[in-house]
């Protein structure tokens, strides 16, 4: 198979991250740099050899019969998992395949795949079951979309699997200007300040675009400027990658790191985050700030006596009350245990006061029933203000602290330092 002609397409290929290769007669006429790691050889060591000696002999029979079904022009799957056997002989590798057909520089008719390692995904299903419907759907939508446009970003070429991609056929789209996929002009200019500062070759470069139905769709690209022999650019070449179960996954992680498992409210970490901003803010812009710091008085005894689970009904009580006081840029959460702060921006003494007496307040006319019986509690309310000797949050924070200490000695409602 003739690619002399197709230079371009070898450099597009090197720059993925799955295998691919070409067959023809039953024989590889070419593979990328990918594909020769997968299978554990030296460079160009595959070409010329017949495919079926790579694959699992439970699988030979099965793969022959689909290959030859496909050169034949009947309906195959293009998506299925097999196992390659690596170079050793002794090792494998559990792979997921996409394959279509192609035809080479003479017109014959040519097998052309993509081949991604899924080991480390079969592991995370057997580990994580309940989210083996999110993996399935992951490796439903692997298929690369091929892309290329003139340098006027009109879209000169585009491979048929765009329809999975953004809902649109492929000569829907021919013709028209990529700029209109994207889903705001900022997630374009991404994509292009990366390849002009990178030389006119990105990789794994993140955008969001927008599907025919309206909705994002997110993306990982690999494309080149590809330049005749003077150097005149000449077109962007690449290949687009949905990442949006990915993302999805990697946002709810992100929010479970910052959230609470036992009252969903923000957890330390993001209550320290949101104290940086708010401090860093207040200083530049030279405005208020306050910090509201309580436990609950007692709570070990609560424990003691009713049990935990009554101790983690009384901690989500107080969340389920008091979140529906925050308002504006102020956020509410737990720092540990039975630990809770308020964050306040813009209060000063005098409002931060008459904000935590109506906290204590509302605490003290909503009181927690188990059962038809009433479980005791109140607060230790601890109040500081940002002053002008204060050089980091902490030193905020621990002033709430320390008068939430107090607050717990004497009989005021609330102490202030």
């Amino acid at each position: 198979m003739s690619l002399n002609g197709h230079r371009r397409w070898e450099l597009l290929t090197s720059l993925m991250t799955d295998g691919f290769y070409v067959l023809q007669d039953y024989r590889f006429v070419y593979v990328n740099a990918a594909f020769e790691r997968i299978v554990g050889v030296q460079p160009g060591e595959l070409i010329g050899q017949k495919f079926t000696r790579f694959v699992h002999p439970d699988m030979r029979e099965l793969v022959q019969a689909r290959y030859e079904d496909r050169i034949k022009g009947r309906d195959v799957p293009k998506h299925y998992e097999i196992t390659i056997l690596k170079a050793d002989g002794k090792s494998s590798v559990d792979a997921w395949f996409e394959i279509d057909m192609v035809k080479d520089d003479n017109q014959e008719i040519a097998v052309a795949g993509t081949v991604r390692d899924i080991g480390s995904l079969k592991s995370l299903k057997n580990e994580l079951d309940d989210t083996k419907g999110k993996l399935h759907s992951i490796m439903d939508n692997m298929s690369d979309t091929i892309y290329q446009t003139n340098m006027e970003g009109e879209i000169t070429l585009i491979s048929g699997t765009v329809e999975s991609l953004l809902g649109y056929t492929e000569q829907e789209m021919l013709g028209t200007r990529m700029a209109e996929y994207y889903w705001s002009p900022e997630e374009r200019e991404k994509v292009v300040n990366a390849i002009m500062q990178n030389n006119g070759v990105i990789t794994n470069v993140e955008a969001i675009l927008k599907r025919k139905n309206g909705k994002p769709v997110w993306i990982s690209t690999n494309a080149y400027v590809r330049k005749n022999s003077t150097g005149e650019a000449l077109s962007i070449e690449g290949l687009a990658r949905d990442v949006t179960v990915q993302k999805e996954l990697e946002q709810k992680l992100e929010k479970l790191a910052l959230t609470d498992s036992l009252t969903s409210l923000p957890n330390r970490r993001a209550l320290m985050d949101e104290l940086h901003l708010r401090f860093r803010d207040a200083k530049q812009e030279c405005t208020d700030l306050s910090l509201i710091f309580f436990d609950v008085n007692g709570f070990k005894k609560v424990n003691d006596h009713y049990g935990h689970l009554v101790g983690d009904n009384l901690l989500n009580h107080i969340a389920i009350t008091l979140r529906n006081h925050v308002s504006g840029r102020s956020m509410f959460g737990r720092l540990s245990g039975d630990e809770f702060l308020f964050i306040l921006p813009a209060y000063g003494v005098e409002k931060v006061q008459q904000f935590a007496s109506q906290v204590y307040a509302d605490i003290k006319v909503k009181s927690l029933q188990m059962q038809s019986q009433e479980i005791p509690f109140s607060l230790a309310i601890g109040i500081s203000c940002l002053k002008d000797d204060d050089k980091n949050e902490y030193s905020l924070l621990d002033r709430a602290d320390k008068a939430m200490f107090l607050a717990k000695r004497g009989e005021q409602k609330f102490e202030l330092l």
